[in-house]
């Protein structure tokens, strides 16, 4: 089966070659897999949807009816 690689510029390598280095990494693959999915990882945190608590919805409805919004 082949695997999906991944395009990226001579001077990005260099750079990715020398993080793996640093981080102890066996390869670039290695390092570049685990930066990717560590950022992939911050990104779908980021932007995750939640509800409010009912304190939180609380304390937003007495900031707006202090800032004269709702009475």
């Amino acid at each position: 089966m082949f695997k999906p690689k991944l395009k990226v510029s001579d001077l990005v390598l260099e750079k990715i070659k020398v993080a793996a280095a640093i981080a102890g990494c066996a390869s670039v693959e290695e390092f570049a897999e685990r930066a990717l999915l560590a950022e992939a990882e911050r990104v779908i945190a980021s932007t995750s949807k939640r509800e409010a608590s009912a304190q939180e919805v609380e304390d937003i409805t007495n900031q707006l009816k202090g800032l004269g919004y709702l009475e």
